[in-house]
């Protein structure tokens, strides 16, 4: 892998990202706090099984094949196999983030200041190949056109203290995804919140705001509205069709 290192100092306003407040989705608010060094990406970074991959607050920048659409099969910025950890990681302009390519996995402290296709995935698994026990945390998702999250597989996914903003969807709970616990999230200014397709998931304590649908379930996917959420200027609540069911506890 051949990476190219430029310093740089990015100018940085306060962002405010609490509910009941506007929130700053402009580069300048995107990259508060930022101090680190540019890292141009050519092709996809594989973190081995059982390894760690600390960014040190580096913002990862893509520059390889593919391009910032709604393309699918585009390289991903970085493959996480069974046992990984990823942390401290800024990233841009990623044809497809994150690829989720095991158990036991780790994504924390991940800062998605432009979500192309989706920012994180976890897919069909190529032979028999576990995608359970994955933990997504302390993340923030930016300005995302379709999906942040795509669950298509995946069994005790943990999606916690996370903010999206300006996302279509938050996250995309489809076929065999199961107890996806969503949990102290943000979501600002999503067309659906979470999404279910089909799998399964349990969602608390979080707040969704300007938002035109908060969970809607669908094709016989299962959520369950488990307490402590609020529903700040959200138009549907609550959303079923096509034999979907929200269970409200």
């Amino acid at each position: 892998m051949k990476v190219i290192i430029k310093t740089t100092l990015l100018s940085s306003f306060l962002l405010t990202a609490c509910a009941y407040q506007y929130v700053d989705s402009s580069i300048n608010s995107k990259m508060s706090g930022f101090r680190g060094d540019i890292i141009e990406v050519k092709q996809t970074i594989t973190v081995e099984n059982g390894m760690t991959f600390d960014g040190k607050e580096n913002l990862y920048s893509w520059v390889g094949e593919g391009d910032c659409s709604q393309t699918e099969g585009m390289p991903a910025m970085f493959d996480l196999l069974p046992g990984s950890t990823l942390k401290n990681v800024w990233i841009e302009n990623a044809p497809d983030g994150i690829h989720v390519k095991g158990e036991n996995v780790t994504i924390d402290n991940i800062t998605n200041i432009d979500v192309c296709e989706d920012a994180i995935s976890i897919s069909k698994p190529k032979g028999n190949v576990s995608r359970e026990n994955i933990k997504i945390i302390n993340s923030k998702f930016y300005d995302c056109e379709d999906k942040a999250i795509q669950l298509t597989r995946g069994t005790n996914v943990l999606i916690k203290n996370n903010e999206f903003i300006s996302c279509a969807k938050a996250v995309r709970i489809k076929e065999q995804a199961t107890n996806i616990i969503f949990e102290n999230n943000k979501v600002y200014n999503a067309k659906q919140a979470i999404k279910a397709t089909g799998g399964h998931g349990l969602i608390r304590n979080n707040v969704i705001q300007d938002s035109k649908v908060g969970l809607w379930a669908e094709e016989q996917g299962h959520l369950i509205d488990a307490g402590g959420n609020s529903f700040i200027n959200v138009k549907e609540v609550h959303r079923e069709t096509e034999a979907g069911k929200i269970t409200v506890k």
